[in-house]
């Protein structure tokens, strides 16, 4: 059930109606976490994506804001870009074996990278988040992906849960050694449980001083900690107590060397996560028993809550990074085209590769555009619910299409051990599962686009629903006699409990209130039809801005109808919640497009004008993927594949022997 004085949420609350309890415990949970970090930050305007589709529009200038911004900065020098590309220029940058090296790293620290966003009188530089974008895409652009990953790693979810939830004396702390350049991580993920952050086993404990005790033994050793290393700082998720249900962050700074509990009492290990991504960062596996966190280092705050607070910058840097990787793959696809000879003159005369090279710069466009969005969002008090996941995801996206597109033009050159192309090649793999795996942060950023108007319409007739899945004790009936939506089949298999849904649902107040918000919105001032001014557009993209806007609109029927069709059922409909998320995605990214270059020259017009087209073929087709009937045999047949799997009747798998996993999550003892 939900914590006390906490009301659990609609998608929980379907899904506990529904029979999946786990489910239901585990979504409430990160609900919770999600809504405290939404307290803390405690917006003032309602989200961009929820006012696109339920209205009222945003005004031109709110859509445009992202793109000056992103102009006026990419204009602009800065002096850690600049550092970074002498470092890069002098061949010092990397180590021989293409790990990150001291040297950049020591003067990047001296330029004040790992301080750019931590306040002045903490030693930082105390600039923006939009300006760490800027600095983070030209990283990435220029051949130091790995630095922008370290940078952004520990400056969002590193310092920025410091900055957010840290005390003053914490702040005083360990705020100089971050803008120092001291490496700061933020370690959850374990062996075991993987991202499920409500899962995580590890553990503190009292001392007889009031000290804390941290045990992380085994499967709950801390694993793909990125920034992670020997006298690193790092924040760690525990539990209040073994198998406590409060999760606590604590600050610590790593020792020098590993420690063994014979030496100290104590035990530490931090090893390599052995991960083919962020090859030259520092990604580890971290192991704690008995190890010593003075109670000062206690940061007041669930450690779930920090980390959804801290996420949403995180996943803005990633699209910033996607976008100079992006830029990167075009770059070097663009050289080779315009030297290589190819049948019938050079590669570059020919369409396939420049719509090869035109899906590079568009996607690198694309995620700018949504990074800058989000950022002035952020910074002007709009609630980020909905955006700063479409903006990861969209981001990730495309680089891996990015990245398929290079390997079209350049061929075996590109996989080249020592090529730049080939570095990437893994890293934009992990970007679709980093800050949040994207198909799973697109079902959430459906819930919490759609949350006011489930709570205030759906909600109440749901709830009745719900209650014809209690017997009269209150207990949930068995699983072959639940109904999970009310239509004719159900009033002949259940007529007694569904027929007395369906009184109740007539008798409730809120069909009618559903059924005014059907005839408000069927007039043309609820459409919000009224023409917006896009005379600062350039003309090439007023059709493909129009076209957005109104589909975006049109989506608030799309989801009224999936919510009736498929009433409690829509809550573990992965597949449905999915393809509408995906809807969502690429028309906020059609329209992000438009606004975000007026502010930029015609060469970027060129490149949006493709990208939106392309993107609205997608739309176009995704539009016949969200037919009821479609999604209902869609789902059947996933099904049925599914269960031979989870029988181990698929002929496919007979006689095949899988390999062990990395780090066994089985093994409870563990190393």
């Amino acid at each position: 059930m939900a914590s006390p004085g906490h009301e659990e949420s609609i998608s929980a609350k379907a899904l506990r109606a529904a029979g999946d309890v786990a489910a239901a415990h585990d979504i409430g949970a990160l609900d919770q976490a999600s809504g405290g970090a939404d307290r803390k930050l405690a917006p003032t305007r309602r989200g961009l994506v929820e006012r696109l589709i339920y209205g009222p529009p945003p005004e031109p200038a709110e859509l445009q804001a992202g793109g000056r911004i992103a102009a006026e900065l990419m204009r602009q020098s800065h002096p850690v870009v600049d550092r970074a590309l002498d470092i890069l220029g002098q061949g010092t940058a990397f180590t021989a074996d293409g790990n990150l090296s001291d040297q950049v790293r020591r003067a990047l620290a001296e330029t004040g990278a790992y301080g750019l966003t931590v306040p002045a009188q903490f030693g930082g530089r105390g600039e923006t988040y939009l300006r760490l974008a800027a600095v983070e895409e030209a990283l990435a652009a220029n051949g130091l992906g790995p630095m922008a990953v370290e940078i952004s790693g520990h400056l969002t979810i590193g310092a920025g849960s410091l900055i957010a939830y840290g005390n003053d004396d914490q702040q005083r702390t360990f705020l100089p050694l971050v803008a120092e350049g001291v490496p700061m991580a933020f370690a959850l993920t374990e062996v075991g449980t993987g991202v499920n952050a409500k899962k995580i086993e590890a553990y503190v404990t009292r001392d007889e001083s009031g000290d804390y005790r941290l045990f992380a033994e085994g499967a709950s050793n801390k694993l793909w900690i990125t920034n992670a290393r020997h006298g690193a700082l790092v924040g760690i998720v525990a539990r209040l107590g073994k198998g406590g249900k409060q999760l606590g962050l604590f600050l610590t700074r790593l020792p020098e060397t590993d420690v063994e509990e014979a030496e100290q009492g104590w035990s530490f290990r931090c090893t390599p996560s052995g991960v083919a991504a962020f090859t030259a960062n520092d990604n580890s596996r971290l192991h704690f028993s008995n190890y010593p966190i003075p109670a000062a280092n206690l940061v007041e705050g669930d450690g779930v809550e920090v980390l959804f607070y801290s996420l949403r910058l995180g996943r803005c840097m990633l699209a910033a990074m996607s976008a100079g990787y992006q830029r990167m793959l075009a770059c070097d696809a663009a050289h080779y085209a315009r030297q290589r000879p190819g049948v019938g003159g050079l590669i570059m005369r020919h369409e396939l590769p420049q719509l090869a090279i035109g899906r590079m710069l568009g996607g690198s466009l694309q995620a700018q555009a949504l990074a800058f969005m989000s950022l002035s969002q952020d910074a002007s008090g709009a609630d980020l619910a909905g955006l700063r996941d479409l903006t990861k995801s969209s981001a990730a996206q495309t680089g891996l299409e990015s990245m398929t597109a290079c390997e079209h033009v350049l061929g075996g050159r590109s996989f080249a051990s020592d090529s730049r192309v080939n570095a990437a090649r893994a890293n934009l793999h992990l970007f679709g599962v980093v800050e949040g795996e994207d198909e799973m942060i697109r079902m959430g950023m459906v819930r919490d686009v759609t949350r006011a108007f489930v709570d205030h319409y759906l909600a109440p007739l749901l709830g009745e629903l719900q209650a014809a899945n209690l017997d009269a004790d209150g207990r949930p009936v068995a699983a072959d006699r639940r109904i999970l939506k009310l239509d004719p089949s159900t009033l002949l298999r259940h007529p007694r409990r569904a027929g007395g849904a369906l009184l109740r649902l007539l008798l409730n107040p809120a069909l009618y209130r559903l059924g005014l918000w059907v005839l408000r919105n069927l007039r043309p001032q609820g459409l919000e039809l009224r023409r917006q001014d896009l005379s600062g557009l350039p003309e090439s993209l007023r059709h493909h801005a129009e076209f957005a806007a109104r589909e975006l609109r049109h989506l608030r029927w799309t989801y009224l109808r999936l919510s009736l069709s498929f009433q409690l059922e829509l809550a573990s409909a992965q597949i449905v919640l999915q393809r509408f998320g995906q809807q969502v995605e690429w028309l906020v990214s059609i329209l992000t497009l438009c606004h975000h270059v007026a502010a930029q020259d015609e060469s970027q017009w060129r490149i949006a004008d493709l990208q939106c087209a392309l993107l609205r073929e997608r739309v176009q087709a995704g539009k016949a993927g969200l037919r009821s009937r479609q999604l209902r045999e869609l789902r059947k047949r996933i099904g049925a594949v599914g269960r031979d799997v989870i029988d181990q009747t698929s002929t496919m798998l007979a006689g095949l022997e899988p390999a062990p996993f990395a780090h066994p999550f089985e093994d409870k003892a563990g190393t």
